[in-house]
């Protein structure tokens, strides 16, 4: 696993927390790498002579010469409906465009990120309505296993995997700062997404806003007439479902 999100950086605790967890889980029989960058990588595999490499959560890019050293190639679990969403934050990014589902694609790795040939994919469950981090690996981990196994078993039989269509291709990166502040100027549906978001990557916590020179946190928003607190949006009203004064 990397121990950041960037290579060669101070782990952030979130991390850190994902990493204390890993090894107090791990069976005796299995070793942990933890390398502080890419280039560490090779010395480290090296011992392991691995033939395949299975790749979920990694947050840096695996070197071409890994990469051509393996027998049988490398595979990423991604967690959207390749070639939606390639990049390092699918899930934000379908939470805050209002997707119904969370896809799962396993790919082969190719020196393009997230672009290699589709060995499975499928969507893994409903996205909740204020869905957490472990809503959300709940989803992922009931539908692994099965697509794993068909993705391994394909690739040990000689399965190249579909190529992904360029054309639909989209991106999702690092959430942008503008996702920190609300604003009423967007459409509702939008706002409403925004703060469902915003929990999400604030571990619940809501944003701050001022509502008629009060401080208020909003933690759910709905699109449909549901309590008396609305904020008009660009094309009619947002209700404010549940808040806090700070």
């Amino acid at each position: 696993m990397s121990r950041s999100m960037r290579p060669n950086t101070p782990p952030e605790p979130d991390l850190l927390e994902g990493l204390t967890a890993t090894v107090a889980r791990l069976p005796g029989e299995v070793g942990l790498l933890l390398p502080g960058g890419p280039a560490d990588l090779r010395p480290m595999l090296d011992g392991y002579a691995p033939e395949l490499l299975v790749v979920f959560g990694f947050n840096w890019k695996i070197p071409r010469d890994i990469l051509d050293s393996l027998r049988y190639g490398a595979l990423n679990i991604h967690p959207s409906l390749l070639p939606k969403y390639r990049g390092p934050s699918p899930i934000p990014w379908a939470i805050r465009n209002g997707d119904r589902d969370l896809g799962m694609t396993i790919h082969r790795m190719t020196e393009k990120i997230d672009a290699g040939p589709i060995l499975a994919q499928g969507t893994v469950g409903r996205i909740p309505e204020m869905p957490t981090h472990s809503h959300l690996w709940d989803l992922m981990k009931g539908d692994l296993g099965r697509l794993l196994t068909q993705a391994v078993s394909d690739v040990l039989a000689g399965a190249e995997g579909s190529l992904q269509p360029e054309e639909e291709a989209t991106y999702a990166g690092f959430p942008p700062a503008e996702w920190n502040k609300i604003t009423w100027k967007q459409r509702r549906e939008d706002a409403h997404n925004q703060v469902r978001v915003f929990r999400f990557l604030n571990n619940g916590s809501g944003p701050v806003v001022d509502l008629d020179g009060r401080q208020v946190r909003i933690l759910r928003t709905s699109p449909r007439e549901h309590g008396d607190l609305t904020v008009e949006c660009s094309d009619g009203l947002l209700w404010i479902t549940e808040y806090e004064f700070v």
